[in-house]
């Protein structure tokens, strides 16, 4: 879980330092609670925070994909239009074609490995996730 902190830190704008100011404590205090130092770790509570803060969602989707599920942004049909549609649209066909661009570069010496298996199940998570999204937004535009 460490590594997908670390890389949805990564995806923040001003990273770490960003984080840190965000939650008002020193980058050394954010890094006891990611290495888990001095007793100290995240709470569900900062993590969520961090999330809806900065717009990112890498740690509740690893949740949810360790635990078999798909999390979507429920739209808010209130401002969603067939621009937005068109968005999740592209958005969905993006991840799709790296989860099929990578299955060929991982099948290309005829062996899965482990961690190519891992990659491979991450993606198609994201790719699962987006066809949803993009479906809820076509049922919340089109509903009567």
């Amino acid at each position: 879980m460490k590594k997908t902190i670390l890389d949805m830190f990564k995806k923040i704008n001003g990273g770490s330092s960003a984080v840190a100011g965000f939650l008002g404590m020193t980058e050394a205090e954010l890094n006891n609670r990611l290495y888990q130092t001095k007793g100290q770790r995240f709470k569900d509570e900062e993590l969520i925070a961090i999330e809806r803060e900065f717009g990112v969602s890498d740690w509740s989707d690893e949740i949810n994909r360790q635990l078999g599920k798909v999390s979507i942004v429920v739209p808010n049909s209130d401002q969603l239009d067939l621009v937005e549609l068109s968005q999740a649209q592209l958005h969905e066909r993006a991840v799709n074609g790296l989860f099929d661009a990578t299955l060929e570069e991982c099948l290309s010496d005829g062996v899965l490995t482990t961690a190519e298996q891992e990659k491979l199940r991450k993606l198609l998570h994201k790719a699962q996730s987006a066809r949803l999204q993009a479906f809820e937004v076509t049922v919340s535009i089109f509903t009567q």
